[in-house]
């Protein structure tokens, strides 16, 4: 009886020891939590702006970076269009929605290396990403040329448009920071108008423009990158098309957008019974010139397509409920299928499925 009394006390002692410890720990560590968070600080400022998060990967293979995986709906999650596309130490990329160019950078993705941005079309959410896009790119690599802009009809408008809006700032930025840092040279965009075929052809890299059906936006492009035997597929904004179809034949991977036409009807109808007959119009308006999952999966089908990615998702839902936008595909194409979220890069080597990671969880 007294051993165990003896036992209990010295545990009862251990215990208030510990507890001791841990309390003189806490409180030494709330009176120096200035500088404790000052230590966590600097050691992620060196972390983040020392660290290269593209060295580890693979140079024999076509890294596909998802920059903004939204729509024109707004997303607490998800930027609006980009896909970026990194190949052979070159950066592309295609649309540049709201939001994206941060997304990028956020990323890791050497913006100094762009090579051109490619525009599937000139809907606002593809391209008012490009303003920001260029100036992190201009200040932060000390670009010597405009960025390259590459798109249909109507994007000579939009690169003079953004010179003349961003002119001031550029001037304020110079006087600040001096040619050195941002030439002047390196300011804004230079357009380059395109049509259907080779756009782009240099290094064994090769760039398809093709037309796809989002009419009455005319023309739409989507974009095919080939290299060393493995390919992208990029449908752009789309309905059903056989165009894509065909050019996407056995494709390594088909990018493709998605809607979904019951939950955008019963956005509309929502719409409709709060008094927004407009809004409800809207929604209803844009069912007829994208692509359901179970079409999106006849077009992977036909192509041939390795993999399947959707993105542009209507409507951006939380994580949980985003199996509900794309059901239905899978009954269509018997590949696999991913739904992807903004930071999400596939890496294509050409033999297995492209291997899948998150830059920014």
């Amino acid at each position: 009886m007294r051993r165990e009394l003896y036992n209990m006390t010295r545990k009862r002692r251990i215990i208030a020891l510990m507890s001791g410890i841990l309390i003189l720990g806490a409180g030494l560590a709330y009176a120096n939590r200035d500088s404790l968070l000052r230590q966590v600080f600097n050691r992620a400022v060196d972390q983040t702006i020392g660290r290269d998060k593209l060295a580890e990967l693979d140079p024999k293979s076509i890294h596909v970076a998802f920059c903004g995986t939204g729509s024109p709906l707004p997303s607490r999650d998800r930027s609006s269009a980009c896909t970026a596309v990194l190949v052979a130490g070159k950066l592309f990329v295609f649309d540049a929605g709201e939001g994206s160019g941060e997304t990028l950078s956020l990323m890791g993705m050497p913006l100094g290396k762009i090579e051109g941005v490619f525009l599937t079309h000139l809907h606002s959410d593809h391209f008012e990403g490009l303003g920001p896009l260029a100036l992190q790119r201009w200040a932060g690599t000390s670009a010597q040329a405009p960025l390259p802009l590459i798109g249909p009809a109507g994007t000579d408008q939009v690169a003079q448009g953004l010179n003349i809006a961003y002119g001031p700032d550029s001037k304020f930025r110079m006087a600040h920071h001096g040619p050195a840092v941002v030439p002047p040279s390196g300011f804004g965009f230079a357009a380059r108008v395109i049509t259907p075929g080779v756009v782009y052809d240099q290094g064994g890299i090769r760039i398809t423009a093709f037309a796809v059906g989002h009419e009455p936006v005319t023309p739409s492009y989507g974009f095919r990158l080939d290299w060393q035997g493995k390919s992208v597929t990029i449908s752009g904004d789309t309905a059903k098309s056989q165009m894509l179809a065909d050019m996407a034949k056995g494709t390594d991977l088909l990018v493709h957008e998605v809607l979904n036409r019951d939950l955008v009807e019963t956005m509309a109808q929502a719409a409709d019974k709060h008094g927004q007959p407009k809004r409800g119009k809207i929604f209803r308006d844009i069912k007829d010139y994208h692509a359901s999952p179970e079409e999106a999966g006849d077009v992977a089908k036909v192509a041939g397509a390795k993999m399947l990615a959707f993105t542009h998702v209507v409507p951006s839902l939380p994580r949980p409920l985003m199996r509900l936008v794309t059901l239905g595909a899978d009954t269509h194409y018997t590949g696999p299928i991913r739904t992807m979220r903004d930071g999400d890069l596939l890496s294509i080597n050409g033999k297995d499925e492209p291997a899948y990671r998150n830059l920014l969880d």
